[in-house]
């Protein structure tokens, strides 16, 4: 099937407190307590970093900690009591995690909307001399996640395995997964076993609640959708 032939209207539908342990210091030892992260105000969680004496400080300086993330410099921090160029530095890295989890947020994720969008993300795929098996992860707007490869060599059932590639899906809090392989003879033909092997991970799907959105075999030039075929 050429990408020419494919109708852009027709596209896929959108789909519709962890609790960790933390060290803290009591008495001069440390001890692990089960904490609830999402319950905790923010001076709670900096003090999980930093002595208490010195979040005081800090709060008493810049006023929150989104202000110290935000507004304070490695220069400005060595000033304040109880903070060196240790700690100064660690509150710094912090805050450019901060930054980074924040830019990445809202940046929208590029969004796949038809089949010719995934075949456009793995094109490359069509030049590969052995056969290869991806995953694009997505969010419940069709919204790319993550693309990763979960097997090369000859694909078959054993290879691709629903154990991790689900678990890897659930992590990532994907609503949905498209599955993408390529066949090196450059015929986009779906083979009994490429089949199968979408028949077995739709029906894994549905224990988790992760929907497989399409599967895309990738020859020189063309790709073919199964869920076009009619065969999701």
């Amino acid at each position: 099937m050429e990408i020419g032939q494919h109708d852009s209207g027709r596209g896929y539908a959108q789909a519709e407190h962890e609790t960790i342990y933390i060290l803290s210091e009591s008495k001069g030892n440390m001890m692990l307590n089960q904490t609830n992260l999402s319950g905790m105000a923010d001076e709670e969680l900096l003090t999980a970093i930093l002595e208490k004496s010195v979040v005081r400080e800090l709060i008493a300086e810049y006023g929150s900690v989104q202000n110290i993330l935000l507004q304070s410099s490695e220069q400005e921090l060595e000033k304040i009591k109880g903070i060196g160029n240790a700690k100064a530095r660690k509150i710094q890295c912090i805050a450019e995690i901060a930054k980074r989890v924040y830019r990445i947020n809202n940046e929208l994720p590029p969004v796949i909307k038809a089949p010719g969008d995934a075949f456009k993300r793995m094109e490359d795929m069509q030049f590969l001399a052995v056969e290869q098996f991806r995953v694009i992860y997505l969010n419940t707007k069709n919204g790319i996640i993550a693309e990763e490869v979960v097997a090369q060599g000859t694909i078959n059932s054993t290879i691709v395995g629903c154990r991790e590639l689900f678990r890897r899906a659930v992590r990532l809090l994907a609503a949905s997964i498209i599955l993408v392989h390529n066949h090196p003879s450059g015929d986009t033909m779906p083979s009994q076993e490429d089949i199968a092997i979408t028949r077995k991970l739709i029906e894994a799907g549905k224990l988790l609640d992760i929907n497989i959105l399409d599967h895309i075999i990738i020859g020189k030039g063309k790709f073919e959708s199964l869920k076009e075929r009619g065969m999701l």
